[in-house]
């Protein structure tokens, strides 16, 4: 089955991206990056899918969440997507998580 992928938001808080079968059903996939009012805390970032319109089990992190496992839900979200809207998305994500980044190369 195709899908048809897009940017809904992307923002320096939040991105929102989407898929949408040849039914017009719809899947999101959502990132928020809340900042921490504590300067010595770190920003941190959750991250869901929501495929309750196509049926299938969504996809919850249940504790803040790194990086890598974001990029990596969203890998297996849009397999099947074109290169032309994962070079978006990564556009996008990389300015979502930007904030993100900068404490995690700042611990190390």
């Amino acid at each position: 089955m195709t899908h048809k992928y897009g940017i809904y938001q992307a923002t320096s808080k939040s991105c929102v991206f989407y898929k949408q079968d040849e039914d017009g059903n719809q899947s999101t996939f959502n990132i928020f990056v809340a900042k921490s009012n504590d300067v010595n805390q770190k920003n941190k970032v959750f991250a869901f899918i929501d495929n309750e319109q196509m049926k299938k089990d969504n996809w919850v992190n249940s504790k803040e969440t790194g990086i890598k496992d974001v990029i990596e839900a969203f890998g297996g979200w849009s397999s099947d997507a074109p290169i032309v809207f994962e070079l978006e998305a990564q556009k996008s994500m990389s300015q979502c998580l930007s904030s993100l980044k900068y404490n995690e190369d700042k611990d190390q």
